[in-house]
């Protein structure tokens, strides 16, 4: 018996029977990890491009302005409700938007906008009206009298492959907020005061132009 202890170890070293179950048995939590962080990567980058085009649809909405202004509720009703659309598949029930006209003065700084009016969906709040102290006019808008609209959206994403990878990449909570801003050119509205360029004016209790002028 001893001396066949050898023979028989040599013979279980020479054994390659079972190295590759065992091998892919292995390697293949590695490849599950890495198929979900793609496609989890893929769905997040589907979510956050459909996200940034909602904001550019708000903004060249509202932009374009209404047959009066103030722009009617109803409006800008219709201009929130293009989320559900732009966003497809995604649910849409949790987005916020904030939609802002904002002015440059007349004289002075050209970095510093004004908030003339703003308005947002139910779920957000529409920023105050006056000196945005918060932001900076975007390169391109930097100019006298210049009138714009800022569209601001956000929306909270949960990964599709639980959310446990997000508490251990965020250490905060389960969920990321995408956003996206963007500045667009007013096309509609009207000029007021001594200004040059149009305005919309968003609706609002207590609506007015950037220069306090009644719409």
């Amino acid at each position: 018996m001893l001396r066949r202890l050898p023979r028989k170890a040599r013979q279980l070293r020479r054994d390659r029977r079972g190295t590759a179950a065992v091998e892919f048995a292995v390697i293949l939590p590695v490849l599950l990890a890495i198929w979900a962080g793609m496609t989890e990567l893929a769905h997040a980058l589907d979510e956050w491009r459909k996200l940034t085009v909602l904001a550019r649809t708000v903004a060249d909405l509202t932009a374009q302005g209404d047959t009066k202004n103030p722009i009617s509720t109803p409006l800008m009703t219709d201009i929130f409700a293009s989320a559900t659309t732009v966003m497809r598949p995604f649910n849409t029930a949790d987005a916020k938007i904030v939609v802002s006209a904002m002015g440059v003065g007349l004289s002075g700084s050209t970095l510093i906008p004004t908030v003339c009016s703003s308005y947002a969906t139910g779920n957000a709040t529409p920023r105050s009206t006056g000196l945005a102290t918060g932001l900076t006019v975007p390169p391109g808008y930097q100019t006298l009298g210049m009138r714009y609209v800022l569209a601001e959206v956000s929306i909270p994403y949960a990964p599709m492959i639980g959310s446990a990878l997000v508490k251990l990449a965020k250490g905060v909570s389960g969920t990321i907020t995408f956003s996206s801003v963007v500045p667009w050119p007013t096309r509609g509205g009207k000029t007021y005061g001594n200004n040059i360029y149009t305005e919309v004016v968003l609706p609002g209790a207590n609506a007015a132009a950037c220069d306090k002028s009644a719409p």
